[in-house]
């Protein structure tokens, strides 16, 4: 079901009891579909097995811990270029 933004704020109780029942409301505005209103249930099936990707976990870790330290980032590149050096030419396969 597809419906436009005024409607939705006239009547947002009606389409949460719609998504309840497992329809999918899509909200449009300007003629775009903009949003959804789904219910828990497919909400719970969407996420279950989602999976946070990686730069998704260091843009987190970043949040919590404010990243690193101009002297562990130098660190870091140091050892980094330090293994480079050391298995130049090398191949692990």
């Amino acid at each position: 079901m597809t419906s436009p933004l005024f409607d939705i704020k006239a009547k947002f109780s009606e389409y949460v009891t719609i998504a309840e029942k497992g329809e999918t409301v899509e909200i449009t505005k300007h003629g775009k579909t903009t949003a959804v209103i789904i219910g828990i249930n497919e909400y719970n099936l969407l996420t279950k097995n989602y999976k946070p990707s990686f730069i998704e976990q260091v843009n987190k870790w970043r949040r919590i811990t404010g990243g690193l330290s101009q002297e562990e980032y130098d660190e870091f590149e140091k050892n980094l270029q330090r293994n480079k050096e050391t298995y130049k030419g090398e191949s692990i396969f």
